[in-house]
């Protein structure tokens, strides 16, 4: 059986459901397949980075993970999946978080490390931070307070038509298990443990999920640091250093040769964006005041 879905809005066709994807009901044709094979590492041209579990150039990208799964990206347009065990759980996960990405950079594209919501006017404000710095606490208490779930960790953030615009990954949001029990967005039921040994959760929102792309009105950096909120407004050149940090995957940039599109990227989201910089106490509760800072600071300013 094939299956079609869509993801930072493009078609994929699959030939092994895919959950956290959004189902494509109509026939179109696919941006790109994903397909069950046996995966060698057989690459056209020499790979820019050879490491023991990763390999990768330009337009073929390699990974394995030990008694997990074997993948190959190639092209832009295809990922074949070899799994080594049955749990599907864990080989999912990884084709989420590294097979996507892969295909994103081979079409020139740039994901980055975000999370967002959209206001009562439709307005985008994204949050970039590294892991475990609250991007998805934040978006959850601003949902609480009336605030659209737009994304969770990843978005694809580009210049078209004198705009910028942010396009969604697709309906889950990954939470730690701490930040489960501190929200009223979601029952802790669903939420589904992502691996059996680490405490992060998945939540589907495929109903409430926006498709597409949205005006990005600020972005905002968040950080732990001192023992008080604070929120600022920083200049361009600042923001372009901390929005190139976070770029998902950064460090596949350079074995991927798309320093110059990065570049381009980043000038480009400089000229049509506000940043800000909003910092709260680390290992304090502060994210209801946390968030109502930003709202009164940021969004409803």
């Amino acid at each position: 059986m094939l299956y079609k879905y869509k993801v930072f809005n493009l078609i994929c066709s699959s030939t092994v459901p895919l959950p956290s994807f959004i189902v494509v009901e109509e026939n179109v044709k696919p941006d790109f397949q994903v397909a069950l094979g046996i995966v060698k590492p057989s690459f056209i041209n020499d790979p820019n980075v050879n490491k023991n579990f990763i390999q990768f150039n330009e337009n073929e990208f390699f990974f394995q993970l030990p008694d997990i799964a074997k993948y190959f990206v190639s092209n832009g347009n295809k990922v074949v999946i070899e799994p080594l065990c049955d749990d599907w759980d864990s080989i999912l996960m990884f084709f989420y978080s590294n097979c996507i990405a892969a295909i994103l950079f081979q079409r020139n594209s740039i994901p980055f490390h975000v999370s967002g919501v959209l206001d009562n006017d439709e307005r985008l404000w994204l949050f970039a931070a590294p892991s475990k710095t609250g991007k998805s606490t934040t978006a959850l208490k601003l949902k609480e307070k009336g605030y659209n779930l737009f994304t969770d960790d990843t978005a694809l953030i580009k210049v078209e038509d004198n705009c910028c615009l942010a396009v969604a990954s697709y309906p889950v949001l990954r939470a730690w298990e701490n930040t489960m029990n501190n929200q009223k967005v979601y029952a802790r039921s669903e939420g589904k443990q992502l691996r059996a040994e680490v405490n992060k959760f998945g939540v589907s929102f495929h109903k409430d999920f926006i498709g597409t792309p949205k005006k990005v009105s600020g972005i905002v950096f968040l950080e732990e640091r001192g023992n008080s909120i604070q929120i600022e407004r920083i200049k361009s050149i600042d923001g372009i250093k901390l929005l190139g940090d976070n770029i998902y995957r950064n460090t596949w940039v350079k074995g991927m040769n798309k320093q110059l599109l990065q570049f381009q990227t980043l000038s480009a989201i400089s000229q049509k964006v506000s940043f800000w910089k909003a910092t709260r106490p680390k290992n304090i509760s502060s994210f209801d005041s946390f968030s109502q800072a930003i709202i009164d600071q940021i969004i409803e300013i």
